[in-house]
């Protein structure tokens, strides 16, 4: 793995400290607003962790809006709006690790909540997806499945990936979500067959490759790890390291298909940070929109070899069992769309011991990927790598 440029904050190890996780439910049509989501998820954060709304003075909220901190009943030294598509969540815990390190904050929200299946009052929609870079739409590049299908079609062509390799994905995150209650296919397995028989969406992706939009909330508090000893009742979670790359490089390089993200740089700077090695990772989260994506982190992370992610995963090499448990809540695709949240969400829950049937055993450093918004033309995603532990 390279070394990252720009490595000095290596001694921020282990001093930020997630020591609340609220969250809403999560699935279609749940008729709140994205508003009262995030309320709803921040009254669950107090509640875990006994603490009053006065505690928290920085708040930070997935959006390109501003927030009614009125109706959330905070006062904190600052609101921040931010924004970078599915890397949004590692992105806020960056800010916020910024802002307690530097004494801008003690008490931190990050705080997610959208609900696309129900109708928001006076919402203004904007550009959506490719529409809203230009040139793309023009011709014919419309949406997140056609963007991320080029990756696939790439993947295919130059190592053989095939379309049950990527069904073998779908099955196995079904396989995971089918035991969680917490997801929106629990109890719903598939079979190859299933996916094989769905309708086609944009080739090479067929339906059962492609993740939903879902309702829901969550709210994590993030604090110094000094302070989180102190609280009595919680059980912190470490932010071990965390890194940033774009793949606007690999267009610049005209190689931009090749490479999911630019992942080498935000993986360098994130294991370089935690001081540990790919073998240290218990368990991997990836945000995961399409089949494609798996393959591809699997590969750009060293869990398997280029080209052989697809056999890597019909292997079971991301079952529970498997070589790195991977995406045990069912991720995006099976179990809800949190956007780059849902990774962290089930991180948090396997660090903690809360993943019900698909607990991994012994888990104690959890990797966690976020990706998206494009640098104004599609395939130019951000990603974001978070490593989070039990212990600093």
């Amino acid at each position: 793995m390279p070394q990252p440029r720009h490595s000095g904050l290596n001694n921020m190890r282990g001093q930020i400290a997630i020591i609340g996780m609220g969250l809403t439910a999560q699935g279609r049509g749940l008729g709140a607003t994205e508003l009262e989501l995030r309320r709803q998820a921040l009254e669950n954060a107090l509640a875990e962790t006994g603490l009053e709304r006065s505690a928290i003075d920085g708040y930070i909220h997935a959006s390109h809006e501003r927030e009614d901190i009125r109706y959330l009943g905070l006062s904190p030294n600052f609101s921040w709006p931010v924004q970078s598509g599915g890397a949004t969540a590692p992105s806020t815990f960056a800010i916020a690790a910024g802002a307690i390190l530097s004494g801008q904050a003690e008490m931190v929200a990050c705080a997610y909540g959208m609900a696309p299946s129900t109708p928001q009052p006076g919402a203004a929609r904007g550009p959506l997806g490719s529409f809203g870079y230009g040139y793309p739409s023009r011709v014919g590049m419309i949406g997140a499945a056609s963007a991320h299908a080029l990756h696939a079609r790439w993947h295919m062509d130059h190592f053989g990936t095939t379309s049950e390799h990527l069904g073998a994905v779908a099955v196995q995150l079904r396989q995971h979500a089918l035991h969680r209650p917490d997801a929106i296919t629990y109890g719903q397995p598939i079979t190859l067959e299933d996916h094989q028989a769905s309708p086609m969406v944009v080739d090479p992706f067929r339906m059962l490759d492609c993740c939903r939009d879902t309702d829901g909330g969550a709210v994590f508090l993030l604090t110094s790890a000094a302070r989180a000893k102190t609280m009595p009742g919680v059980r912190p979670i470490y932010i071990r390291g965390m890194g940033f790359g774009h793949n606007i490089r690999n267009w610049h390089g005209r190689d931009v298909y090749a490479h999911h993200d630019d992942i080498a740089p935000a993986a360098a700077r994130a294991f370089a940070q935690a001081g540990i090695t790919l073998g240290d990772i218990d368990v991997a989260q990836f945000y995961d929109p399409f089949t494609i994506s798996i393959i591809m982190q699997l590969e750009h992370y060293g869990f398997c070899n280029t080209g052989q992610g697809g056999p890597f995963v019909a292997d079971g090499g991301i079952a529970r069992d498997g070589k790195i448990p991977a995406n045990t809540g069912g991720g995006q695709i099976s179990g809800f769309y949190a956007a780059g949240f849902t990774p962290i969400i089930e991180a948090v829950k396997q660090l903690r011991g809360e993943a019900g049937a698909t607990q991994v055993k012994n888990c104690n450093i959890a990797l966690s990927s976020g990706h998206g918004l494009n640098g104004g033309v599609q395939n130019t995603w951000s990603h974001g790598t978070l490593i989070l532990g039990n212990e600093p």
